[in-house]
Parts: structure tokens; sequence; C-alpha cells
């Protein structure tokens, strides 16, 4: 019997600049999503601005340019009706809410007593929305291009869940980050070009038997503790990609004691599940995601063949450096 394991990493939730984070914090609901997390990155990237509304009533819709910051643009369409949350509001009661880096639609007047938000998007979360073809988002279709970012810190959570380890208590190559980062374009603060990405790995074991092999129940059974899978992925990326805010490289791996070497896979390997990208001097990881959640070949894949261990990078159509004003 020899046996290979495919890990793809898939976001909890919606990536978030650092200062959101602080307002997500106490919001019980983002929170149970958050805890679902024991790996993360945290990345950089210029922000993204919202530019331009325009809100047809007759038909329905809300239209605004999407930009980050001295780079790539593009144009998002969103049918509210079909938004969900929306289908069922009562459209003489809809209120919208316009920012720079938000969009909200509220079920009575905003801000006010009794009123609620119906739905909303920030602009990590609209191009995350766009990536999963949420319905009521047309256009936008250069979402992969505006989710580039700089890669600074892989972490996980060895024991315990990401919300504990990276937003909920402080944590040290994010107050580093904050320090240390210079501005990547005019007048934004390091706050809100710093990102949080929240994963959780979900796996596939592919096993393949002899003829005359004599099936057992245990043969069948993924029993490998899921900390393992996420120990490992922690230092392939770092082993592969060096992030500056890393200090530990594991020179080493794949070998180790608390990861998948030794555990009886022939070949093991890891791939970003979401239209993302991270960039480091030494390579970049480019994710991508499957319209129905399958692994996508368009990603770029991590892959660990005994004491070798590759990077093998998908075809690139588009440009993967974001723009950094020193």
């Amino acid at each position: 019997m020899t046996r290979a394991k495919i890990s793809k990493l898939e976001l909890v939730f919606p990536p978030v600049s650092n200062q959101e984070a602080v307002w997500f914090r106490d919001v019980p609901e983002v929170e149970e999503m958050l805890r679902q997390s024991d790996f993360y990155i945290i990345g950089g990237r210029p922000e993204i601005k919202l530019s331009d509304f325009r809100k047809d009533d007759e038909e329905a819709t809300l239209s605004f340019d999407v930009s980050v910051e001295g780079g790539p643009s593009d144009h998002v369409l969103l049918r509210i009706k079909d938004l969900p949350g929306i289908e069922e509001a009562d459209p003489d009661t809809l209120y919208i809410e316009l920012g720079p880096k938000f969009v909200r639609f509220w079920d009575g007047p905003v801000k006010q007593d009794g009123s609620e938000v119906l739905e909303w998007f920030t602009t990590e979360k609209l191009l995350w929305s766009r990536a999963h073809e949420w319905p009521g988002i047309e256009g936008l279709n250069r979402h992969a291009e505006l989710a580039v970012y700089d890669l600074l810190y892989v972490g996980i959570a060895k024991t315990g869940d990401s919300f504990d380890r990276l937003i909920d208590k402080g944590h040290h190559a994010r107050t580093a980050i904050l320090a240390n980062e210079p501005q990547r374009f005019p007048g934004a603060r390091v706050s809100d070009e710093t990102y949080l990405f929240l994963f959780r790995t979900e796996s596939l074991v592919m096993q393949t038997f002899e003829p005359e092999h004599d099936f057992q129940d245990s043969d069948f059974e993924d029993n490998l503790d899921r900390k393992q899978v996420v120990a490992d992925a922690e230092k392939a990326f770092v082993s592969m990609l060096k992030p500056d805010y890393n200090k530990v490289r594991f020179a080493r791996y794949p070998k180790g004691s608390d990861g998948l070497y030794g555990a009886g896979f022939l070949r093991y390997g890891y791939l970003v599940n979401e239209d993302v990208t991270f960039n480091t001097a030494h390579g970049r990881v480019r994710g991508a995601r499957d319209p129905q959640g399958f692994i996508s070949n368009a990603a770029d894949f991590i892959f660990v063949d005994g004491d070798d261990v590759r990077l093998m990078v998908s075809g690139v159509d588009f440009p993967t450096q974001p723009s950094r004003t020193p």
C-alpha cells in the first residue's frame, strides 16, 4: 500500500486588515468563524479604494470602481436584490451606506436605533465574495490580480486556534510588522496596509493497494492529528518562501518530529485554495480557487517527495509584484 496526501488551505473568513481585525474582535459571529482556523498568514499590500459610485434605482443596481492604490483597478456591479441577505428586503426601507473602503446595506436609516445591516462588503470581502461567485456580483474579473500581497509572516496555533494566537492576544510578529514595515502608498497607515488571513486545512488522502492486499478497516481511516498537518504546512511555506518576519526558517524541512515526515506518506503537498497570491524575495505562492471547491490546476503547489521539496509554479498571466513605496 502507498499513501499520498494533498492539503488545501481555505479561508475561514475573508481577509481583514489589521485595523478591521480590531473592530471584528468583539463580534461573536465573526469570532466563531475565526476560531475554526489554526494556520494564518500576515501579508502587506497597498489599500484598495472604492470610488465613482453609481446607483440605478430602476434596475436596482450599484456600480463602482475598485482600485489598488498605485496599482490595478476594475469595475464591479452589484445587483442589489440578488445579494445574499437582501433578496427578501423591502426596497422602500433599504438604505445604502457608502465609503472609500466599504459598502453596507441597511434595513432602515443608517446607524439609527432599530436599523440592522443586511449585507456588507469591505474591500477584501468584496474580492473574496467575487472569487467565491456570490450571486449579485458582476464584473470585477481582475479580482485575483487585485488580491496580490507581500508575504510577511506564516504562523500556526500549536494549541487552540488562530483567533487566540493572532487576534485576541498580543502577537510578536504582528507587532513587529506594524512597527517596522514602510508604508506602501503615500499617506497610508501601515495598519490599513497589513492584512490577516486565517486558514483551515482540508486534506485528501489517496491510497493505492496491491491486488493481493488484505483489506482492513484501518486502511481507510485517517488518524493523523490535524495539528501535525498544520505544523508541517507551516514548515513547508516558511522553508520555501522565507518570509521576512519568520526568524526560524526550518532549514531541515521536510525532516522534523511534529510534521508529516515519517508518517507513512510517499508524497504530500500543499496549495492555497483561494484566489490570492503571496510574494517574497525568495518566490511566490499563487492560490487559485475552483468554482466547485475542488483542487485547481492553476494553483502553485508545494510538493514533498521523500527528502525532496519543490515549489511547482503554475503559469503566470498577470504581474505578481504589488507596488511598494519606501
